[in-house]
């Protein structure tokens, strides 16, 4: 499994698109707190919300120290559509996600101290759903396998905009539809294509917890078929932002973070033993300790001097995952 971070999305094209696409709203906003970074945030110029005849985008730039938000449309668009599609981008660009209170609980903290200049924002995703999707598909795989498959759902089941390379995040009902067959020849395997499926058919349901504190959005989340502590913290943190999600039972996290705090090095086959002294590790920063495992993980993997093999053993048997 991959480590709890941002989602991973298709590659979309640095400039804003053209198209039928017409300029309907936008707004300058300032970055809430200091240390924001255009270069990691904007980095997704334009993100379409919705595809087809009606599409809807939005276009995020910087300007003189706020970030531009732009909503182009094409079609029908509504005053209602251009307020969710502002309040969408300032999720996206993580302008309202303040790290004052984090920045000032680790200065002068031995490890997390030398580390605070990155960014430490939690962007929000359009939907909940989409979180979830990406997070389902990147279980058990490298992340190189789940960036190709991300990719060809998006490409079979999204929602193209008409006259620019952008496309849409698939809704669940598009998710639903895609055949077990097929998620299987894009490189999602028959463990991970169920679990997929039985949340798409969950699509609104799943959606209204975006609405519940994130334990509450966690502990029902859990309640699906294959949704463990892992994807469901990792979507509170990247569809909610929610800054106390921690990396329950990831592949290198729970043996990284405790090490980097001062834990015992633990081999890989006592898991339940390192995510425990991790826990253990991570609770003196309550209620920040996504931020933590964000910046430690990113230590490491600059620290790391070997390369993880591009396809894992997983994919040996891709009827099992």
């Amino acid at each position: 499994m991959r480590p709890l971070r941002a989602p991973l999305h298709p590659r979309l094209p640095e400039r804003t698109p053209a198209g039928d696409l017409r300029p309907i709203a936008s707004a300058l906003v300032a970055p809430v707190g200091p240390g924001y970074d255009p270069a990691l945030r904007l980095r997704r110029r334009a993100v379409a919300l919705r595809g087809g005849p009606d599409a809807l985008v939005v276009a995020l730039s910087w300007a003189a120290g706020k970030v531009r938000v732009r909503v182009l449309a094409s079609g029908g668009c509504s005053s209602d559509d251009a307020e969710r599609a502002i309040e969408v981008a300032r999720g996206l660009g993580a302008l309202d996600d303040d790290p004052r209170e984090f920045l000032g609980m680790v200065r002068g903290h031995p490890i997390l101290g030398p580390l605070v200049h990155a960014d430490v924002r939690l962007a929000r995703s359009p939907t909940l759903f989409e979180s979830l999707a990406i997070a389902i598909i990147e279980q058990l795989v490298t992340g190189f396998e789940a960036r190709a498959s991300i990719r060809r759902l998006w490409r079979i089941a999204g929602a193209p905009v008409a006259g620019t390379k952008l496309v849409a995040a698939p809704s669940p009902v598009a998710v639903h539809r895609v055949p077990m067959w097929k998620m299987h020849e894009i490189g999602i395997g028959a463990r991970r294509a169920v679990t997929l499926h039985a949340a798409a058919g969950r699509g609104a349901a799943i959606e209204r917890l975006r609405d519940l504190p994130p334990p509450v959005m966690i502990e029902k989340l859990e309640t699906l078929p294959g949704i463990g502590p892992w994807t469901s913290n990792a979507v509170a943190r990247n569809a909610l932002g929610w800054a106390d999600a921690v990396p329950i039972s990831d592949f290198h996290a729970p043996f990284t973070i405790s090490a980097a705090l001062g834990g015992p090095m633990l081999p890989r086959s006592e898991l339940a033993a390192a995510n425990a002294s991790m826990l253990e590790r991570l609770e003196p920063f309550r209620p920040h300790r996504a931020r933590v495992a964000l910046l430690l993980e990113a230590q490491a993997l600059r620290e790391t001097r070997w390369r993880p093999p591009r396809v894992d053993a997983h994919r040996r048997e891709p009827w099992r995952h």
